[in-house]
């Protein structure tokens, strides 16, 4: 999905119902021919779930995500060992 024309709507300070931009996003989809989910589709919430897990700890290996607290941490550790 485009998320630039997501962002020009938020840029623009519009503002709308949940239901309003909900149709705004599905006409920008149906004008540039994405298919649109009709329905509640096949996949469960656990299945969601799982895969969103599984799809994170793939993700997680090649970037490294450091904290706040992880770097706070590293600061004081290296303060004290001075």
């Amino acid at each position: 999905m485009d998320f630039d024309y997501i962002e020009d709507l938020i840029e623009r300070e519009n503002s709308f119902t949940m239901q309003e931009f909900s149709t705004s996003v599905n006409e920008f989809l149906t004008f540039r021919k994405y298919k649109i989910l009709t329905d509640k589709g096949s996949v469960s919430h656990q299945q969601a779930v799982e895969k969103a897990e599984n799809e994170y700890e793939e993700f997680n290996k090649t970037q490294k995500i450091v904290s706040d607290f992880d770097k706070e941490m590293k600061k004081i550790t290296n303060n004290n060992r001075l």
